[in-house]
């Protein structure tokens, strides 16, 4: 069992430092026993703000408790924040939220050198994960096995940095002995649209969410990056539409993938209804689909509750997102016989690979008459040669 007592670990403090010649200097002042020690940072010139200093002062107070016997989790977590967080937004925030809500609250106060030893631990942490209950008569409910599958993702992540910053002797990765049996299965059944289902789905929409949702089905688009879009990314000359951007929640970001960013061809119905659009509605900040009382893009999640999800119910569909959209835009490329390196550029995938995986559940289209063309060559073969024909019968 691992053990959770605290440690004594030194995060140290940074004060401002003036002096009789030149620009103040930031100090990071630290106790060793009962010795009070410190260590200059930098000037204000170089540190110009207490953040700059704070992510200075990490490397030093890293040095100060390189031991392996004192360093907490706690402290690798909040070193990484600080300086190894991924810069793009939509990412950084659910993965902070993640770790001060599921994982911290477990793990801060245990050294890194006992979980390396006890993985197990970790492991089986993992596989006991439940979901807070949102009401009171709500029961929790086993996490989702691609959620505990992150979790382990992140974890692994993590001490990666612990061996890079010497809170580890560098060694196999101990969460790479964690496994988590059926976390690569999908629990959720994707459903693919049906042109019956999409246009019921179009009748009850807003305007608005009925052109978002008009362009997810026709290109495939994320709706972070149709949220993304603004006029100046359309040409209805040349009949193109470049994305280049993306929009989750109040954060506008770089693409998902540098292979997110491309210029896709507009068919004449879609030139339409955008032409339709920019008569219709006045432009809010050069946004596509701004919204007038705040000045920027909708909010994904707000549309898909109050709008997308109940136009779905009535065509059938429980739980209707987004991405949908582009799962169905996937299997119309695969169902009209287009080659899979076009699929991919459309797609915008970084391999082939991820976009063959996009709308599988329903191929039967393209599956029968294959296996229907093998089944008819043995027939004929037997036809030909019935001595070579065994009897099932």
């Amino acid at each position: 069992m691992i053990s959770t007592q605290r440690q004594t670990f030194q995060h140290g403090w940074i004060v401002r430092k003036a002096r009789s010649k030149g620009p103040d200097t930031w100090v990071l002042r630290w106790r060793e026993g009962d010795v009070d020690k410190s260590r200059t940072l930098g000037t204000t010139h170089q540190l110009r703000t207490r953040a700059e200093a704070q992510r200075a002062a990490s490397k030093f107070t890293a040095e100060i408790n390189n031991s392996i016997e004192v360093a907490t989790f706690g402290q690798l977590v909040r070193r990484y924040l600080q300086e190894a967080i991924p810069e793009r937004q939509s990412t950084a925030g659910p993965l902070r939220s993640m770790l001060n809500a599921r994982v911290l609250p477990e793990w801060e106060n245990v050294r890194v050198v006992d979980m390396a030893k006890d993985p197990m631990a970790v492991e089986q942490w993992i596989k006991g994960l439940q979901t807070k209950p949102k009401k009171k008569d709500e029961k929790p409910r086993d996490l989702a096995p691609k959620s505990k599958l992150h979790t382990r993702a992140v974890m692994h992540r993590l001490f990666e940095y612990a061996m890079r910053w010497r809170y580890l002797d560098c060694q196999r990765n101990p969460m790479s002995l964690i496994e988590l049996k059926g976390t690569s299965r999908r629990v959720r059944v994707i459903y693919l649209l049906t042109p019956q289902q999409y246009y019921v789905i179009l009748s009850h929409l807003a305007p608005h969410v009925r052109l978002m949702a008009v362009l997810a089905m026709n290109t495939g688009m994320r709706i972070s990056e149709i949220l993304g879009l603004q006029w100046a990314d359309i040409d209805l000359a040349q009949a193109t539409l470049t994305i280049e951007r993306s929009v989750v929640g109040k954060y506008e970001d770089e693409t998902k993938t540098l292979a997110s960013a491309s210029v896709l061809p507009l068919h004449e119905m879609l030139i339409q209804e955008l032409q339709a659009w920019k008569a219709r509605e006045e432009s809010v900040n050069g946004w596509l689909f701004g919204n007038i009382d705040t000045g920027r893009p909708y909010h994904a999640d707000s549309l898909r509750q109050d709008h997308l999800a109940p136009a779905g119910r009535k065509a059938g569909i429980p739980n209707l997102g987004w991405h949908n959209f582009r799962h169905t835009y996937r299997a119309r490329l695969g169902s009209s016989g287009i080659a899979p390196e076009v699929q991919q550029k459309l797609m915008r995938h970084s391999s082939i690979g991820m976009t063959m995986k996009y709308g599988q559940n329903n191929m039967l289209d393209l599956t029968r008459p294959a296996n229907a063309r093998l089944i008819e060559e043995l027939l004929v073969a037997g036809a030909d040669a019935p001595q070579l024909r065994p009897q099932i019968f």
